[in-house]
């Protein structure tokens, strides 16, 4: 059942990100060829935030530590929307059949579109950090629970 369940997410991910290409598109943000090229895309974008985001956000955010200390941590969404522009540029220099025109512009309506998407069917995209969160308290916490003689 619970492979099931996150192929299921997987293909949703994939659909949000193809609709967010396919809207950035349709504003003037970007260029594809034909639907086999946005699904292509869309693969490629999904691999890419599977695996390569988390290494690029991990660097962007110890690179960025004063400017997140500056802005409270609200320097976060700026570090998250560069990371998003990252992965886009990288995937219309990997795609031949795939231009941008505007890439802030289409990172924007893309993470919108994704995030939306995700949020309506309930998907928690921060559900491994909650996860993370939670071990770590709890470790702390039986460390508390300890007697020191």
């Amino acid at each position: 059942m619970e492979v099931a369940r996150r192929l299921g997410v997987l293909a949703l991910e994939w659909g949000s990100l193809a609709l967010g290409v396919f809207l950035a598109k349709s504003f003037g943000f970007l260029n594809y060829g034909d639907p086999v090229t946005l699904a292509v895309i869309a693969v490629v974008l999904g691999l890419f935030n599977s695996f390569l985001r988390p290494v690029l956000l991990a660097i962007f955010m110890i690179v960025s530590i004063p400017i997140l200390i500056l802005t409270l941590g609200l320097g976060a969404y700026l570090v998250l929307f560069l990371t998003n522009g990252a992965i886009l540029a990288l995937t219309d220099s990997l795609i031949k059949d795939f231009q941008l025109n505007k890439w802030a512009m289409a990172t924007l309506t893309i993470s919108i579109t994704s995030w939306m998407i995700s949020s309506a069917v309930g998907i928690d995209q921060l559900k491994p950090l909650r996860r993370a969160n939670e071990a770590k308290a709890s470790a702390q916490k039986a460390k508390d629970d300890a007697l020191d003689i």
